[in-house]
Formats: C-alpha cells, sequence, structure tokens
C-alpha cells in the first residue's frame, strides 16, 4: 500500500469515527482535562502567593535572624549591601510592677523593638479600651509602654498611668489589639508589654543568666532579598542564630 493510499484509508478512518461521535468525546475529555489542568495550576498559584504573604505577615518580616545573644553588626552589613530594611527586637520574660503600688506585680512578656519595626503586617492598637482600634503610628516613644489589656486589669492601671520594668518606669499610653509576630512560644503566653528599643539598657532587666531572645527582622523586594539570602550562609560563623523566613524566587534562578 502507496503512503497516499495509507493517508487516504486514515482520513476515511477518521471521518467515520467523527461521525460515530468517539473523537467529539475524546476531544470534549481532552479539552476537559487541560482546563482542570490549568484550572489547578492557577489555583495552587493562587495559594501559594497567599501562604507567603501571610507567613510574611506572621513573622513581620520577610525573614528574622534569631539569636540568644546580640545579633553581629556584621550581618546589617550584608543587609545594607543587599539593599534590604532591618529591624532588631529583643525579647524576654520579667515582671511588670504597679509604679505607685508595687505589690501589684505580673509576669510579662517584655519585647523592645526598634524603629521600622513591624517590616510587614500592622501593629493594632487602641488609646483607651472603650476607643476602636486603628493601625499603630511607629513603636512606643521613649518612655512610654504599650501594654496588652490582661497588664492593666493585673495591675490595676488606666491608659496614662506608670509601670515599672525593672529600674526604669515608663507610662502606658496604648493598648496592643493585634501584634502580627507575636508567635505561639512559650514565653508568648505571658501578656506583652512592648517598648522603645532605647528604654531597655535603663530598666537593667539583662542580667547573665537572663532568658533574651535577639531578633533581626529583614525585608526589602524580591531581588534583594534573594541576595541577601544568598549573602548570608556564606558569612555565618554564627553558630547561635537560626533563620526562619520565604524568601520568592525571581525570574533567572
Amino acid at each position: 500500500m502507496t503512503m497516499y493510499q495509507l493517508v487516504l484509508q486514515a482520513l476515511r478512518m477518521t471521518a467515520r469515527d467523527w461521525r460515530a461521535g468517539e473523537l467529539r468525546l475524546l476531544a470534549a475529555a481532552l479539552v476537559l482535562a487541560v482546563a482542570a489542568v490549568t484550572s489547578v495550576g492557577f489555583l495552587v498559584d493562587r495559594i501559594g502567593h497567599g501562604l507567603q504573604r501571610d507567613a510574611r505577615q506572621l513573622l513581620g518580616a520577610d525573614l528574622v535572624l534569631s539569636s540568644d545573644r546580640p545579633i553581629d553588626d556584621t550581618l546589617r552589613a550584608r543587609a545594607a549591601r543587599a539593599g534590604v530594611h532591618v529591624a532588631d527586637t529583643v525579647t524576654f520574660p520579667s515582671m511588670a510592677l504597679n509604679a505607685a503600688h508595687s505589690e501589684l506585680n505580673t509576669l510579662v512578656a517584655l519585647k523592645a523593638v526598634a524603629p521600622g519595626y513591624p517590616l510587614r503586617g500592622a501593629l493594632r492598637v487602641q488609646s483607651d479600651p472603650s476607643a476602636a482600634d486603628e493601625p499603630a503610628q511607629g513603636i512606643p516613644a521613649p518612655g512610654t509602654a504599650w501594654v496588652d489589656a490582661q497588664v492593666m486589669g493585673a495591675l490595676h492601671l488606666r491608659v496614662g498611668e506608670p509601670l515599672k520594668l525593672g529600674e526604669r518606669v515608663l507610662v502606658v499610653t496604648r493598648l496592643i489589639v493585634i501584634e502580627p509576630d507575636r508567635g505561639a512560644q512559650f514565653i508568648n503566653f505571658a501578656p506583652r508589654v512592648l517598648i522603645n528599643l532605647v528604654d531597655l539598657a535603663a530598666t537593667a532587666l539583662i542580667q547573665p543568666g537572663s532568658r533574651v531572645t535577639y531578633r533581626l527582622l529583614v525585608a526589602g523586594d524580591d531581588v534583594a532579598m534573594r541576595a541577601f539570602a544568598h549573602d548570608t550562609p556564606r558569612g555565618w560563623g554564627h553558630r547561635h542564630v537560626s533563620l526562619t523566613g520565604i524568601v520568592r524566587r525571581v525570574p533567572g534562578d
């Protein structure tokens, strides 16, 4: 049988199957399969982007470097070279006291933060218990503290009254409603007291043996974050530092 005859025979069989409806059923199934695969791929991509966004908000950053020792300045230098933003936090458990009545005290999860915190997500605060919550404008001013409502109840305080942390007296100016990077560690089950990092030294609370967690929050655009993530491991040399976060892939990786 010649090639012409083979092609002609194939066309006749195709026309017969089309009239019988078999090819139409196969074509419909193929279209449905392609549409299903495309839809699932789109859904997975949207879910992935949503999870990355939510994860960054839960961290308060794109990447978080954590240590039980102060974060080395070489890591900040790498961040500066990569063109990313950074913010420091220092967290540890402590006792807070009513400044006027020291017999009123409670265990708190103290967090000292630097300007720029949080780098992702937003703190939401109240000016008093009856006010609507709103996004925080910056961080606590030096000499002030933002606290969970449980602290106010335990210390019998009102907004505008002082509490004492170690050797430092601070005025409560806001109530914390939402803290994006609160986390689920044991220390974070205690009510939060948030202060400015410049006030931390004056409290004299950090002593040898204190259980302190130092964090460097890092955030930036995808290209800059990729550059920082690539650069950082090569110069790690910091046995006490752990890295948590999400860095999106960029074209060309």
